[in-house]
């Protein structure tokens, strides 16, 4: 197959949300020594690419951009490095927070991708790095921080069922806090055992009850806004509590008593950041527990695929019903 120098895509017009999407042709992207050229298979669209579709995220590209971070596909050309070099003809899971993934080619540092195995579907590879990746990076902070358990918000998400799933493989009890009852009947179906709703009137008192029970000082939380400080006020003296998320907003409500003279302590989670104070040998060692999980704690369920013309019709049907499942974007190279 010749390649074209221009592709398409959907780009980013105006940091709007869905509506500053268009679907158009861009120059196919020139890759440097460490980078690969990536023919996309599949796109997900993930809660970090709506807040990046508002400027809300922690880093802006010069529009017009490609959209979307994450994705599946196979390196048809590598720039010169040997980590680069060794991808080529592969196919890959990749992040590309640079450039975006909702296109018919893509690029992406070498050290942002990961080789699939064979018997992993393209749609479980464009979900296979984001989430999972994340998951397993909170297990190893709760590991660091000698808690027994763990609790986190927004648990019927699609991280918030992987978490699940690798503390039941791991041992580690996962305390999970949901909004509605469906939810609920979601996590206990894939095996989650402490599950709390968020709008029930006993609710703080039940988590207080059960994370001390349980050991829980860590909190993973997506949410923000108020639940923020009823969370924490719940847990243990001395415990540590992550925002990954801003479902809630902006704002994040605590109370400084839980601060000061409980030593609780609130910090953010950003998996970006994270990963770059990580070795290159603690990276592959994440890599390779990722792979030994997908298939049982790594598995992520899809709700609907779209054609990449169909990009503003795929990123609002997502978040119209993210507990339903990923909805992804499948580019067709002509």
């Amino acid at each position: 197959m010749r390649m074209g120098k221009t592709m398409k895509a959907a780009l980013i017009q105006s940091y709007s949300g869905a509506s500053g999407i268009e679907f158009g042709e861009t120059m196919v992207p020139q890759i440097t020594s460490n980078e690969v050229l990536i023919q996309v298979h599949a796109a997900s669209i993930n809660p970090a690419d709506l807040l990046f579709l508002h400027g809300n995220y922690g880093l802006q590209r010069a529009l017009p951009s490609v959209g979307g971070m994450e994705g599946c596909g196979t390196v048809i050309a590598t720039g010169s490095s040997l980590a680069a070099r060794m991808l080529k003809g592969k196919r890959v899971a990749f992040v590309s927070e640079v450039f975006g993934s909702w296109s018919e080619y893509t690029k992406a540092s070498a050290m942002t991708c990961m080789v699939l195995p064979d018997h992993v579907s393209d749609e479980q590879g464009a979900v296979f790095f984001v989430n999972p990746a994340s998951a397993m990076a909170m297990m190893k902070i709760t590991k660091q921080l000698k808690s027994k358990a763990i609790v986190q918000t927004a648990g019927a998400s699609a991280l918030g069922r992987i978490l699940t799933k690798i503390g039941n493989e791991q041992g580690i009890p996962v305390i999970s806090i949901v909004r509605k009852d469906e939810q609920e009947q979601l996590l206990r179906e894939l095996g989650g055992q402490h599950i709390l709703n968020s709008s029930a009137a006993s609710f703080q008192e039940d988590l207080k009850r059960k994370s001390h029970e349980l050991g829980a000082a860590v909190c993973f939380d997506a949410v923000g806004g108020d639940l923020t400080g009823s969370v924490l006020s719940a847990l243990p003296d001395g415990s540590s509590l992550f925002q990954y998320g801003l479902l809630g907003g902006h704002t994040t409500t605590i109370n400084a008593d839980d601060l000061v003279f409980r030593r609780k302590r609130i910090s953010g989670f950003w998996a970006s950041d994270w990963v770059k104070t990580q070795s290159i040998f603690e990276l592959l060692a994440l890599q390779g527990a990722m792979k030994k999980s997908i298939g049982s704690a790594i598995q992520t369920e899809i709700s609907q695929t779209y054609a990449l013309h169909q990009a503003v019709h795929a990123i609002e049907h997502y978040a119209a019903s993210m507990t339903s499942g990923k909805v992804l974007l499948l580019p067709k190279v002509h």
